[in-house]
């Protein structure tokens, strides 16, 4: 199944203030997010803000990731590094279509866990990357179920946004949206579907953003109350 997902204690990703988790870790951010078109997207956080992490700097990047996220396996990867060290076009091109992919898929469920429509262009650039990233694809029968699988050296472009692709799609067609959710935390935005069985999920990782959110709160309600005392009672006359 290609949206089964790693999840493991998210370690400080969205601190920017720790130097131990500044830089590009593309194959090393935790995969929380339930989806795998999720995971992708949540390679860059903090969009607009000062804390703007983005992992995919080159095309080798989507392939360090790629493995991180069971999209293609070590030796598909090591296939993919050396076409790429011989031809920085393609790896050009990889960068650019994946990131590309990456903020479609972004702004399609970003407005979903809003509450909103997603734009017309951004559903039609979806629907036209799954088409071009299929094209390379096989279908094949693994016992009672069928799978679309790429061959990394037919197509090493689709190799690696083609799963994703999919995955995005199917979240978007078949999927609850109301269980498509964008952490709320300081310099965050990481997106995930929420598995709880009452839908009550609100951060990306409770031990994370929601311990901040929480420290935060309660900062606030302490300089209220120093600003703001209580009133003492009046002693009786």
């Amino acid at each position: 199944m290609l949206d089964v997902t790693a999840i493991s204690n998210l370690d400080g990703y969205m601190n920017g203030h720790s130097k131990l988790h500044q830089g590009n870790r593309a194959g090393s951010l935790t995969l929380l997010a339930g989806r795998l078109a999720l995971n992708f997207a949540n390679t860059e956080s903090g969009r607009g803000s000062v804390q703007h992490f983005n992992h995919f700097e080159k095309g080798a990047d989507l392939v360090t990731w790629a493995v991180h996220a069971k999209v293609i396996t070590e030796q598909d990867a090591a296939i993919a590094r050396h076409v790429l060290a011989n031809n920085t076009g393609l790896a050009e091109d990889l960068l650019n279509e994946g990131r590309t992919l990456r903020n479609t898929v972004y702004s399609i469920n970003a407005a979903l866990a809003a509450g909103d429509a997603p734009s017309h262009d951004a559903m039609q650039t979806l629907a036209d990357q799954y088409r071009d990233q299929l094209q390379s694809a096989e279908l094949v029968g693994r016992g009672k179920q069928h799978a679309w699988i790429w061959n990394i050296e037919r197509n090493l472009i689709s190799s690696i946004l083609g799963p994703i692709a999919f995955s995005a799609l199917t979240l978007l067609t078949e999927q609850t949206h109301a269980r498509i959710k964008q952490c709320g935390g300081n310099c965050c935005g990481w997106l995930f579907y929420d598995l709880t069985k009452n839908n009550s999920r609100r951060w990306c990782e409770m031990s994370v953003c929601g311990n901040r959110s929480k420290v935060r709160a309660s900062r606030v309600r302490k300089q209220n109350d120093r600003l703001h005392p209580k009133s003492q009672r009046a002693l009786p006359g």
